[in-house]
């Protein structure tokens, strides 16, 4: 239900909260006819209309001033003796009433249906768009309009209230829905976020396309992924027999690095009842790392010495190597870690930082913190331009055991950073 408060009355309730900055020198921006506009999401001439009305009503004073960290004097308002009174009866009248102001006066206070039974279609549109983004988005990306809908920062950027992303998709009709996905699916492309690309494919049903980026970039992105992706391929069930392997393949890395190991442990047994002989040896290997990370050492090893006979790689003797470590067998483990990453090895940057990982995690594991940095140093040199903290945070540990206290530090303050 629109609410029965003016627009003009809003403009007295905002105004009403910056009453004591009347005597200040350079006052804030929110009393300027822009400030309004954007604050109460209406077009700066239609500020310019109802703040006539209320002047010529004796409501607000007009005077120029400076704008606090502005370049410019600009036209600032303020209420009058009878505006304040104005403004003291309104809040009586929506306290008898029942009405919340604050929402009215801020968007990161205002309840979705309030907001969207007042917008016309054009809004709503532009409304929709927005509140599917889980993460900040370019203001520019969307088209312009006459009222200050969104909450832009000084960089361009538009993060949505919480309260908004949750309550609002619900009202909008299923078509509505999936094209405002679909907006930010493509949005996302342009940017480069795939994570963020897949979830809104999937909210679009745009399931074909979805498939393919798992299958084209899953590879990449189960190396450095989180919750987020996980939640998104666990949503993907019907997928094509021609992308199935890969997809089954990404989704079991994705839940052992993630730490869900049940949901790893189902698609490991998905993979070996494929009769595939390839995807079973996967599954098998995902088995082993998932119970190596169980702490179950001696049911891991079995798995992954089964595969090692058929199919030996680096990674899988990083993993051995692991499970060595946790059965007190942590020279053998050394020993065999020690080939590996020399001359002759993978030639993949993205497969070698890998193995330089996990060869530096058994080598934690051993007790040997100086290789392991020399490990991690290596990785952190192939590592291709991006979110490099899970490496920073394992050297800050490292050198916080080693009483370094400012390589420590110096590494967390990166991993904060994720460059």
């Amino acid at each position: 239900m629109a609410t029965p408060i003016t627009v003009g009355e809003r403009i007295v309730l905002h105004l009403a909260r910056y009453s004591k900055n009347q005597v200040d020198f350079d006052v804030p921006f929110e009393v300027s006819q822009d400030g309004i506009g954007e604050a109460l999401r209406i077009s700066r001439a239609h500020a310019a209309i109802e703040l006539k009305k209320l002047k010529e009503a004796g409501m607000v004073t007009e005077r120029i001033s400076h704008i606090r960290a502005g370049t410019v004097k600009r036209k600032v308002y303020f209420l009058t003796q009878g505006g304040e009174e104005k403004a003291r009866n309104l809040k009586d009248f929506a306290t008898r009433q029942g009405i919340e102001i604050m929402p009215l006066l801020d968007l990161r206070m205002c309840k979705g249906e309030e907001l969207w039974t007042q917008l016309n279609p054009e809004l709503r549109s532009l409304l929709a768009r927005s509140v599917v983004f889980r993460k900040p988005f370019k203001r520019s990306a969307l088209p312009q309009a006459n009222v200050n809908l969104l909450p832009e920062d000084r960089e361009g950027m538009v993060d949505m209230p919480p309260s908004l992303r949750l309550s609002v998709p619900p009202l909008m009709d299923r078509p509505t829905l999936k094209e405002a996905h679909s907006f930010a699916a493509d949005y996302w492309l342009e940017e480069g976020d795939y994570v963020e690309r897949l979830h809104h494919l999937l909210e679009a049903e745009r399931s074909l396309e979805a498939q393919m980026l798992v299958v084209n970039h899953g590879r990449r992105l189960s190396r450095n992924c989180g919750p987020e992706l996980l939640g998104s391929l666990r949503s993907m069930q019907q997928v094509l027999p021609r992308y199935a392997r890969e997809v089954r393949w990404v989704k079991g890395q994705v839940a052992l690095r993630t730490g869900d190991h049940g949901y790893g442990l189902l698609v490991a047994d998905e993979m070996l009842m494929t009769g595939d002989g390839d995807e079973m040896l996967d599954g098998l290997m995902l088995k082993g790392g998932l119970l190596l990370r169980q702490g179950k050492a001696k049911e891991a090893l079995d798995n992954l010495k089964e595969v090692a006979r058929q199919r030996p790689s680096p990674l899988l003797d990083c993993d051995i190597a692991m499970g060595l470590c946790l059965s007190d067998r942590q020279e053998e483990a050394v020993r065999m870690l020690a080939p590996i990453g020399r001359q002759g090895g993978p030639q993949d940057p993205d497969l070698l930082e890998e193995v330089y990982s996990r060869k530096a995690e058994v080598l934690v594991h051993a007790g040997r913190r100086e290789e392991a940095l020399a490990n991690y140093s290596k990785a952190l040199g192939l590592a291709r331009p991006g979110d490099k903290s899970g490496i920073y945070r394992a050297m800050a540990s490292c050198y916080e055991d080693l009483d370094m206290r400012d390589k420590a530090r110096e590494c967390s303050r990166k991993a904060v950073s994720r460059k």
